[in-house]
């Protein structure tokens, strides 16, 4: 295998944007998705046996590539002490009560100086990307981008069997997916020197998902494990929690985890459980997290530091209020298992 032949550079000095993920895509020819270097990845990821490569070479390969935007992101988040993230459905609907939520929770975040992170696909994920896209817009602009959006593309297609274990593209979900990036990728174009930056952190492992364009930086990985630990480790201002299945609840216990088992000064990252019906009733993680903490002579950290509400305005002064120090590099490296600091450039 010659690096030259690989579809994307297993050394970066940087993290990804949507342009260059999405290069050659064009609005006007549907196939041109098939082509761009974040699918064209993806074929690959797929064709070398996903997370289990056969190819010990490919398996190289990407964790050069892993460890590189690791760092990438590190030396990103030098310029971002305050940093919360939001965790919710992929499938969850443009113009959706929960989308606008979403949207509105970023987008007040964002103007307060925090930087917004998500998992960087489609849903509530892309909603928190146009928050923070649309930080200096008017609740009222706002709304009508969002239903600009629902109107041009509302529902996330089907997109599981895009391509084929032998790298084979489905010509027709190809075309359903450029039909929905279509519309984002086009108002970012429009704002994208007027908002504010958000991260997006998604995986190939998903990549038969769409990557929103509205991330203004992207830490793509091969691994989902090394993915989720760094999107959870990284939100030391906070997650907010919306709607979303196993996925979403994967990270709820995830960071439960995280916050259960602190070592030393580090702060607990608060936890904020937006849509109380859903997190009580249809997934009653409620309880569960109470007893967990309070049984365990963690009650304090459960009452400070977790939330469940249905406000959106609630919500974001929740995650301001509590102001947490920003987190020292360091402290995130050791976050994330890592015990050498990145080298100042």
């Amino acid at each position: 295998m010659r690096l030259e032949d690989l579809p994307f550079k297993p050394i970066r000095g940087s993290l990804y944007d949507p342009h260059e993920l999405l290069a050659g895509f064009d609005p006007s020819r549907p196939q041109s998705l098939a082509q761009v270097p974040d699918f064209r990845t993806y074929r690959y990821f797929v064709m070398k046996g996903r997370a289990a490569p056969a190819d010990a070479v490919a398996g190289m390969m990407e964790a050069l590539h892993d460890t590189s935007i690791l760092e990438a992101t590190l030396e990103f988040l030098r310029h971002h002490p305050k940093i919360a993230a939001i965790m919710g459905g992929h499938d969850e609907p443009r113009g959706s009560p929960t989308y606008r939520q979403v949207a509105a929770i970023s987008r007040k975040l964002s103007a307060k100086g925090y930087l917004m992170a998500s998992g960087g696909g489609p849903g509530a994920m892309e909603a928190t990307h146009l928050g923070a896209l649309c930080s200096g817009a008017s609740q009222l602009e706002v709304g009508q981008i969002i239903t600009h959006l629902a109107r041009r593309a509302a529902k996330l297609p089907d997109s599981l069997a895009v391509i084929n274990n032998r790298g084979v593209p489905n010509r027709r979900l190809v075309a359903q997916l450029h039909a929905w990036i279509v519309p984002a990728y086009e108002l970012l174009g429009q704002m994208v020197k007027t908002g504010r930056p958000s991260l997006g952190v998604p995986t190939w492992y998903y990549g038969h998902e769409p990557l929103t364009p509205l991330a203004t930086r992207i830490a793509k990985y091969f691994q989902n494990s090394v993915r989720e630990d760094v999107l959870l480790a990284l939100a030391t201002n906070g997650i907010i929690f919306t709607r979303g299945k196993a996925g979403t609840l994967q990270e709820v216990f995830q960071s439960a985890n995280k916050n259960y088992y602190l070592s030393g000064a580090d702060p607990f990252a608060p936890m904020v459980f937006f849509d109380k019906t859903y997190w009580t009733r249809k997934l009653p993680v409620y309880q569960l997290l109470r007893n967990l903490f309070v049984n365990n002579g963690r009650g304090e950290n459960f009452r400070k530091h977790v939330l469940f509400t249905d406000d959106v305005d609630e919500a974001v002064s929740f995650i301001a209020g509590l102001n947490p120090r920003p987190q020292r590099l360091s402290d995130r490296l050791e976050a994330l298992g890592l015990s050498r600091p990145v080298p100042p450039r």
